[in-house]
């Protein structure tokens, strides 16, 4: 039998009752439970206009990924909705029988690996959850079928959510696949994109599981942005209209990009300063 987490005797109580939740009461509902009892706060910012979108309109949903609990905070951020997909690499998939329907896989295992060699939770992962690797070839036409079912159930009426610089060389770059969505819209005049940027997380967050330990943490925040037509991105390759929509991404999210250490010590110090100036 394969090794999976949800059948492993360390994580089979802790996930099977989480299944059950996640059936009875619905996804994002139960992950913000969990996102509130595990942090010290959850700041989500969301509009009442970008609210509506995202529970009634087709909806292309786009993430930055600085780290893996990204996923869980976009899930538990959004409003309750069934038609809720995620395109997610495939070796999550089966994780949570219950959260199988509303996952779109991918399969970048072989670019991730090749970027880094070295990532021990991935190595962790791949030893406790067993999920068949592809070659490069095969990976790559499974792929155009996975992007040919989020762009179809967009099309249905539903919300697909992505992370488009999941596995790039430097963790920013959109990669074309989510231009093949844009491009291949049959609906384009009635499809929205909207974009979502996610800070607070770290290499650390697995801490966060110990008691108390939570308080020492960064608070988790997700910011969304206003909904674009998806009319506003054009091109005549998935390509370019990747790279259309990362400039506008980029220039949407910079006010939220962390500060440098150094731009921070000197805040503080500067701080510090006025504070001795001005105490008198």
């Amino acid at each position: 039998m394969s090794k999976s987490l949800y059948t492993s005797f360390l994580t089979k109580r802790i996930l099977r009752p989480l299944n059950r939740e996640i059936k009875r009461r619905g996804l994002s509902p139960v992950l913000k439970s969990i996102i509130d009892r595990k942090s010290r706060d959850f700041i989500i910012n969301l509009s009442k206009d970008t609210e509506e979108v995202l529970k009634n309109d087709r909806v292309l949903l786009i993430c930055n990924h600085p780290s893996q609990v990204d996923v869980l905070l976009l899930l538990a951020a959004l409003p309750h909705r069934s038609k809720t997909f995620l395109i997610i690499m495939h070796n999550l998939v089966s994780v949570l029988p219950a959260v199988n329907k509303h996952l779109i896989p991918v399969y970048i295992g072989h670019r991730i690996d090749s970027e880094t060699p070295h990532n021990w939770k991935q190595k962790l992962f791949e030893k406790i959850h067993f999920s068949p690797e592809y070659s490069p070839d095969v990976a790559h036409k499974k792929n155009i079928k996975s992007i040919s079912l989020a762009t179809r159930k967009i099309d249905e009426g539903s919300l697909v959510a992505m992370f488009p610089a999941g596995g790039s060389k430097n963790g920013r770059d959109f990669l074309p696949g989510v231009g093949h969505i844009v491009k291949d819209l049959k609906f384009p005049k009635k499809t929205k994109i909207v974009m979502a940027y996610v800070s607070g997380t770290s290499t650390w967050d697995f801490f966060r599981l110990i008691p108390f330990l939570d308080r020492f943490l960064p608070r988790f925040r997700i910011d969304f942005s206003q909904a674009f037509p998806s009319t506003s991105f054009s091109g005549d390759s998935g390509r370019k209209i990747s790279q259309s929509l990362q400039r506008v991404y980029d220039n949407w999210s910079l006010p939220f990009e962390p500060l440098p250490k150094f731009q921070k010590a000197a805040l503080y110090l500067r701080s510090f300063f006025l504070f001795l100036l001005f105490r008198g």
